[in-house]
C-alpha cells in the first residue's frame, strides 16, 4: 500500500456502512489519513497492503498488525472498499494467511470482529477461525457501545486447511 492509494481509501470511510463494518468512528480529512497511514507504514511491528484486481483496480486493504515474531503471532485485517462477492476478499486472505504461517512461520494469527458484522464473522468462520472471546463494551457504533469478537487461528489448523485446499485442486 503507498500514497497511491489514498484517496480511494478515504473514499470508502466516507460510507457509512462500511465505516461501522471496520470500526471507524467518522471520516478521515484527507490531512488525517495521510497521516493515520504513513504513521502504520512507518511501524515496524506491521506490513499493509493495497488489494488490487487483475485490472490493477484498487479494491480494499489488508495487512498484519502487532506484528510479534519473538511470541509468532499477529493480527490480521482485512477490507474491501467494493467488489464483495467476486472472490478477491478470499483470494487477499488466503496470501495474509500464507504470509503469516509461511512467509513469517508464526504460530498464531488472531483478528478483531465487531458484534453485529455477521457476515465478517461467517467468512473468518469459514476458513476456520476459531471464536475465542469477546470484549465487551470494546467499541461504538452509532453511539452505542458494542462488543468485539476475537478470533484465531493456529498454524496446526492452518496447515491442515491447506492441505485440504490443495487436496481440492489448489488455492
Amino acid at each position: 500500500m503507498s500514497a497511491e492509494h489514498l484517496s480511494q481509501t478515504r473514499g470508502w470511510l466516507r460510507d457509512p456502512s462500511l465505516r461501522r463494518e471496520i470500526d471507524c468512528l467518522a471520516p478521515p480529512t484527507i490531512e488525517q489519513n495521510k497521516a493515520y497511514w504513513e504513521a502504520r507504514w512507518n511501524d515496524p511491528s506491521r506490513e499493509d497492503y493495497a488489494i488490487l484486481r487483475e485490472d490493477r483496480e484498487h479494491v480494499g486493504n489488508c495487512g498484519l498488525g502487532s506484528i510479534d515474531s519473538k511470541r509468532r503471532k499477529c493480527e490480521l485485517w482485512i477490507y474491501l472498499g467494493c467488489a464483495q462477492g467476486q472472490g478477491i476478499g478470499k483470494a487477499a486472505f488466503r496470501i495474509l494467511l500464507a504470509r503469516a504461517f509461511d512467509g513469517l512461520n508464526f504460530n498464531r494469527v488472531y483478528l478483531r470482529v465487531v458484534e453485529g458484522n455477521n457476515r465478517a464473522l461467517q467468512f473468518y468462520r469459514g476458513f476456520g477461525f476459531t471464536l475465542e472471546g469477546r470484549w465487551r463494551e470494546d467499541t461504538v457504533l452509532d453511539g452505542k457501545t458494542v462488543d468485539s469478537l476475537w478470533l484465531s487461528m493456529l498454524a496446526t489448523e492452518y496447515r491442515t486447511l491447506a492441505a485440504a485446499v490443495m487436496a481440492r485442486g489448489g488455492l
